[in-house]
């Protein structure tokens, strides 16, 4: 039977990932190489113990999204779940595309890039298309969402929507919605927002800055 879950954020630093508390718990990303400790911490601060997680989900192969992967797995039976581009990224510890949108992001993409490693790990399910969290009691579904990356995901749970870094916090003004500074594709960007949108989702969560209203999402198109 479907629970009403809660979606809890998870602060870890530069970035943040989330929880999906429903009759199991499912986190979404799994935060930056080196973090794993603050993870574990802020998990069970959450009221969640790390052995519970039954499934998480990539939104996308940046190390600042996956770097507690191979913690997760070697911790926990929770199975990972994502994109088959973000699968075949995740064997061999590589970072998806670093596509730089402005000048700016153009200056920090040989420091990004320093960054991009990560401990390898492999997924569990590949995530084709729609895909249903009704198997954990979860009225959900993790969309396909590419243009930052084109691996990228985002689970939607009722009207609030978990993007990764489909929507990001506008340059030292985290509460200011802003397209991500890294775009591979504008074109498939755009799609993927009015998608999620078409959905019903009221509100973002991202990971860097947020959360943002609908209506503010809307003007970046």
């Amino acid at each position: 039977m479907s629970s009403a879950p809660t979606i809890l954020r998870i602060p870890l630093g530069m970035t943040s990932a989330y929880v999906v508390r429903g009759p199991v718990p499912l986190l979404v990303d799994a935060g930056m190489v080196g973090r794993e400790a603050m993870l574990r911490f802020k998990l069970r601060q959450a009221g969640v113990e790390p052995t519970d997680l039954a499934l998480v989900i990539v939104t996308h192969a940046h190390s600042d999204h996956v770097g507690g992967l191979a913690w997760i797995r070697r911790s926990t039976d929770a199975a990972i779940a994502c994109s088959r581009p973000t699968m075949d990224l995740l064997r061999d510890g590589a970072s998806a595309s670093l596509t730089p949108r402005t000048l700016l992001s153009r200056a920090l993409v040989p420091v990004l890039t320093r960054f991009a490693k990560y401990p390898a790990v492999c997924g569990d399910v590949t995530i084709d298309g729609a895909m249903t969290l009704t198997p954990y009691g979860i009225d959900g579904v993790v969309l396909p969402t590419p243009g930052h990356t084109r691996g990228c995901l985002s689970v939607l749970v009722g009207d609030e929507a978990i993007v990764g870094d489909l929507i990001s916090g506008a340059f030292s003004r985290p509460r200011t919605a802003s397209v991500p500074r890294l775009l591979e594709d504008r074109a498939a960007w755009v799609e993927s927002v009015q998608a999620v949108l078409s959905r019903g989702a009221k509100r973002f969560h991202v990971a860097h800055g947020g959360p943002f209203r609908a209506e503010q999402v809307a003007r970046l198109l």
